[in-house]
């Protein structure tokens, strides 16, 4: 299980130390609304901290009979910020 949230105005991806349960935010659509976060802020438990605009792909598909889900934040350009690709 996953959450993904867009409720904040900045792009993280989270993991909980305890469960291991990971936390995406897609962040706001645009950099003028991106706030609320220090970046310098970064916590043990964020992979991943940007406070910035942009948005959030979620891909889920099989390779070889394996699920894997990626994670994909941009940037307002479209351009990779952050990538996460999780295997089970």
């Amino acid at each position: 299980m996953f959450i993904i949230n867009g409720d904040r105005h900045w792009q993280y991806v989270l993991v909980d130390s305890e469960t291991g349960l990971m936390e995406f935010s897609q962040g706001p659509s645009s950099d003028s609304h991106a706030q609320g976060w220090n970046k310098n802020d970064k916590r043990p438990e964020h992979k991943f901290l940007r406070v910035k605009g942009g948005f959030l792909a979620v891909n889920i598909y099989r390779k070889e009979n394996t699920p894997i889900v990626e994670f994909i934040h941009y940037d307002v350009d479209g351009a990779i910020v952050n990538k996460e690709i999780i295997k089970r």
